[in-house]
């Protein structure tokens, strides 16, 4: 079974649906802010799970890694710089350089000579980092109930490489 969007329905509730995902969005940045100190430095610690450990998702991650718990290995992840999370944020280069490098004194990120930026060693093992991801998982078990109340996402069958879905788009 997976979920789907309806976009009938979406064109009708696109309000609520809108609301529901800002006040996520508003409150799994604030669960990031009790952890550094400010909203900038929120979106910088995002981007730099995003680009050195997206690449985790494309294919089945060695079981080893699969917990929170667990340290794993610098090699398997994405190269990141300033540079990279200049990008990412939107935030100008200068203010990202001085912004990572605090967080690199507060001992929440790492960088390694050649400049590529991480999380420090054993940050993912603290328990208050899984505590965040835990809490962030709540909220969006909340937001996705919320939505199939709405009727803008439902529950559907997936689809065989080719088919289209009944009624709507492939969304």
């Amino acid at each position: 079974m997976v979920i789907r969007v309806n976009d009938t329905v979406l064109e009708d509730k696109g309000r609520p649906a809108a609301i529901s995902l800002a006040v996520y969005t508003l409150r799994a940045m604030e669960m990031w802010k009790r952890h550094v100190p400010d909203y900038d430095c929120a979106m910088i610690m995002i981007a730099v799970i995003a680009i050195t450990a997206e690449r985790l998702l494309r294919s089945e991650l060695d079981p080893r890694y699969g917990p929170l718990s667990k340290a794993i290995d610098l090699d398997l992840l994405g190269k990141c710089n300033v540079t990279s999370i200049a990008h990412a944020t939107g935030l100008n280069r200068e203010t990202a350089r001085r912004k990572v490098n605090d967080l690199i004194r507060r001992g929440r990120l790492a960088r390694l000579e050649d400049g590529t930026i991480f999380f420090r060693s054993g940050l993912t093992q603290e328990a208050a980092v899984r505590e965040l991801v835990r809490r962030q998982m709540v909220e969006i078990a909340a937001v996705c109930e919320r939505l199939l109340r709405l009727g803008v996402l439902h529950r559907g069958t997936a689809l065989k490489l080719g088919q289209a879905p009944a009624g709507g788009n492939p969304s």
